[in-house]
């Protein structure tokens, strides 16, 4: 039946309709973004006091939340998830972004302003505190998932005798900034050509903390948040959103991830032109 185009839309329409769709739709987007990282998440309750336990059993489901909203309910396109400024809220993720939240308890929807450079999944608090540190945020490890999660462009992993000094020392007055500080491993030739990779496109982020706060000053220095990705300059997560929706490596990442998660084997490159 399903060589039969009519038959094949009517059986997949009734899958669509289905409350098991909404399940596995959640099921699959856990799966890619690696949602098993909020298990380990931890930080430093000294230097991120609106981070407790509530937040953090928040952020993987305002993230789902905002995916299954948007591609369901509103029938949005994929790449709309990194341009977005519609989410979900509760009160305990109302102090961290510092909104007000009306409701007592559960969640309501919530539509970032235009201009606070809060845009999609990657201006969420769900993405910005799994890669960061538990002290700092991390401009290298954004910019990694975002090419290998988002785009499916493999990083390769850090050589063994990396010196990590510079970039962990966050109290340095000489270096008050991550972008600062990372010049250390830019204009090392063992480090440089992975950073070029990430660092350009994770800086966007620093206007975000550890956890996903905003933030415009770093030990009282101004926050460069510039950023740059395959040719193309940009401002900030809003900016970064927009070139990661534009790509067309985002697209065929998401169409190859999906074909892995049904099949459960690699994608080819004769399966994804199939």
């Amino acid at each position: 039946r399903l060589t039969d185009p009519a038959a094949l839309s009517e059986i997949a329409g009734r899958m669509v309709r289905s409350p098991r769709f909404e399940q596995g739709l959640r099921a699959f987007f856990a799966d890619m973004l690696l949602f098993e990282k909020f298990d380990e998440l931890s930080k430093d309750p000294v230097i991120y006091p609106y981070f407790n336990q509530q937040v953090a059993a928040a952020l993987p489901e305002q993230t789902l939340r905002t995916i299954t909203d948007h591609l369901l309910a509103r029938e949005g396109d994929y790449r709309g998830l990194f341009t977005t400024r519609q989410t979900w809220m509760t009160r305990s993720l109302g102090a961290l972004y510092q909104v007000p939240v009306g409701k007592p308890q559960g969640w309501e929807p919530f539509e970032f302003a235009p201009g606070s450079d809060r845009a999609g999944l990657l201006g969420q608090a769900g993405f910005l505190s799994i890669y960061s540190h538990s002290g700092r945020s991390s401009p290298t490890l954004r910019g990694r998932a975002i090419r290998e999660v988002l785009m499916c462009q493999p990083v390769p992993n850090p050589p063994g005798n990396v010196n990590f000094t510079a970039v962990q020392d966050v109290h340095n007055k000489a270096m008050p900034t991550a972008r600062i500080r990372l010049t250390t491993h830019n204009t090392d030739p063992v480090c440089a050509s992975c950073h070029k990779i990430t660092d350009p496109v994770g800086l966007s982020l620093e206007r975000f903390d550890g956890i996903g706060a905003f933030r415009t000053m770093e030990n009282d220095a101004p926050i460069d948040f510039s950023g740059a990705m395959d040719g193309q300059s940009f401002s900030g997560g809003a900016g970064l959103g927009k070139a990661i929706a534009e790509s067309p490596d985002t697209t065929m990442c998401v169409a190859s991830r999906a074909y892995e998660y049904a099949t459960g084997r690699p994608a080819e490159d004769a399966d994804l032109v199939e």
